[in-house]
C-alpha cells in the first residue's frame, strides 16, 4: 500500500516537473490572445503548479484564440483545462482603453469531475495610459461542475512584459485554481 502511494506521488511530481521543464496562458482564457507556453506556481489549497499553451486561431473576422492548462496542488487535486476566448471589442473608447471578450472553459479535475464555465473578459494595456509594458485583464465564468454543482471560474492576471532573447512576461494571477501564482510565459 505505502509502495503504491510512494510510487503515485513520485509519477505525479515527474509529470508536473516535466511540464514545468517544457514551459507549456493561466487556466482561463485570456483577454489578449498571444501564441505562449506558460508556466506557473502558486499557492491555493497548498502548493499548486500549471503549465500549459495557448494558441491564436486563425479566424478572420475576431481575435480568437484557445488554451490548455494542466495543473496540480502535488498533494490530491490534478486537472487539465482547454479554454478559448473571442475579443468581441478590442478598443471600448475609455482611457486606457478597454477590450471586451467572451471566455470559456472546459476541464477534469480530481475534485471538481467534469466541468465547465462560460463568462466575460475584460482587460486593459497599460502601455497606452501608464507607459507600461503590462496588461491586466479578468476573467469570470459561472458553470457546472459535476462533483459540486454550480461553479465558479476566475482569474486576474497582472503580466509585464519584456524582452530577453525573445519576447517573454512575468505574470502574477489570482483564480479559482491557485489563489496566487507567479510565472513566466514564452511566446513563440
Amino acid at each position: 500500500m505505502r509502495g503504491t502511494l510512494v510510487a503515485s506521488g513520485v509519477r505525479r511530481i515527474a509529470l508536473i516537473v516535466i511540464l514545468l521543464a517544457a514551459s507549456l496562458s493561466l487556466a482561463s482564457p485570456s483577454v489578449f490572445p498571444e501564441n505562449a507556453g506558460f508556466a506557473n506556481l502558486g499557492f491555493g489549497r497548498g502548493l499548486v503548479a500549471l503549465a500549459g499553451a495557448e494558441f491564436i486561431l486563425p479566424v478572420n473576422i475576431i481575435d480568437a484564440s484557445a488554451g490548455l492548462t494542466i495543473y496540480s496542488n502535488f498533494t490530491d487535486d490534478l486537472g487539465l483545462r482547454l479554454s478559448g476566448s473571442a475579443l468581441l471589442f478590442p478598443a471600448v473608447g475609455t482611457t486606457p482603453p478597454l477590450a471586451l471578450g467572451l471566455g470559456a472553459d472546459l476541464g477534469y479535475s480530481s475534485h471538481r469531475g467534469f466541468n465547465f464555465h462560460l463568462g466575460p473578459l475584460v482587460g486593459t494595456d497599460l502601455l497606452f495610459s501608464l507607459d507600461l509594458p503590462m496588461t491586466v485583464s479578468a476573467y469570470l465564468g459561472l458553470g457546472y461542475a459535476a462533483n459540486t454543482g454550480l461553479s465558479l471560474a476566475w482569474a486576474a492576471q497582472l503580466r509585464y512584459y519584456f524582452e530577453l532573447e525573445g519576447m517573454a512576461a512575468v505574470e502574477l494571477a489570482s483564480s479559482d485554481l491557485a489563489l496566487l501564482s507567479l510565472g513566466v510565459r514564452v511566446f513563440f
